[in-house]
């Protein structure tokens, strides 16, 4: 199914890396990755678990595969990636599933 092309969709993926060093410290390699989601200037929060960003899809999905290159630039010899996505269309706002319904003081930096 392809996408509608006169309908503006929102994309919030969330995703978290897990690099595999041979030494060295894990949060810092983690933290190269956070300096990628920072220098692209898209929305975003870092939580304790994952990372959010909202954006365009394909903007977002390159976002994660630096964030990966940057993790094994900083010497991790693998990296395992969790990736989380929801997509909505401003037709989806009057339904029950909607991401604004869990909107709350401390994370309403997405609307």
């Amino acid at each position: 199914m392809t996408e509608p092309t006169e309908t503006k969709t929102t994309v919030m993926l969330a995703f978290q890396v897990i690099p595999r060093l041979r030494e060295g410290n894990n949060f810092e390699v983690v933290d190269r990755a956070i300096d990628v989601v920072k220098a692209s200037g898209v929305p975003f929060q870092v939580g304790a678990m994952e990372t959010t960003m909202q954006g365009e899809r394909d903007q977002l999905l390159e976002i994660v595969k630096q964030a990966e290159a940057a993790c094994l630039a900083a010497g991790a010899v693998e990296v395992i990636t969790n990736i989380k996505m929801h997509t909505t269309t401003p037709q989806a706002h009057d339904t029950f599933c909607t991401y604004t319904r869990g909107v709350t003081p401390s994370n309403r930096m997405f609307i």
